[in-house]
């Protein structure tokens, strides 16, 4: 006698997966920053920026998105608009997959902040592959508009890790 234990999470689709992530996105409070799937053994990451709590107390309550296979009929609903990105943003990515890391050494201030102004040449954070550190250096002179990644993070080739805006 066999017995399935497959679960409906285990049996779904990556097409599924997605539509499921696309309702979650639209219900989050906040600005959505990040979604990252993954079809082998089902994983979602998303992660976003909070609204002010003025704007989550106006918010009508929704009903949390079950994991449960999207039927053929469903419309599947519209990933939010980016946030409005300022005139000529530079945008640093990362050169390698690594580990990110905002400072020096666990506790220590990070190397900046949003705000901040950077030199060409300054250093922002560090990736660490394969127990070797990499600085991320500014390419330009600039005001810190966006740190995306989190402060031990797994970064991938060509990550968007900060926004820049130039200036005089």
């Amino acid at each position: 006698m066999t017995t399935d234990t497959t679960t409906a999470a285990d049996t779904m689709t990556v097409e599924e997966l997605r539509t499921q992530t696309r309702l979650l996105a639209g219900e989050l409070p906040g600005t959505l920053r990040r979604i990252t799937l993954k079809a082998g053994g089902i994983s979602v990451d998303v992660e976003w920026e909070t609204a002010p709590a003025a704007a989550l107390a106006a918010a009508p309550a929704t009903a949390p998105v079950g994991i449960q296979p999207a039927a053929a009929s469903a419309p599947a609903a519209a990933v939010p608009a980016e946030p409005e990105r300022p005139a000529g943003l530079v945008q640093i990515t990362a050169p390698l997959v690594g580990t990110f890391y905002q400072a020096s050494s666990p506790g220590a201030e990070p190397f900046v902040q949003v705000g901040d102004i950077v030199e060409p040449g300054h250093q922002l954070a560090i990736i660490e592959a394969m127990k070797l550190l990499n600085s991320i250096t500014a390419d330009v002179r600039g005001r810190v508009h966006a740190v995306h990644p989190q402060d031990g993070d797994v970064v991938e080739y060509a990550q968007p890790l900060f926004d820049l805006v130039p200036v005089d």
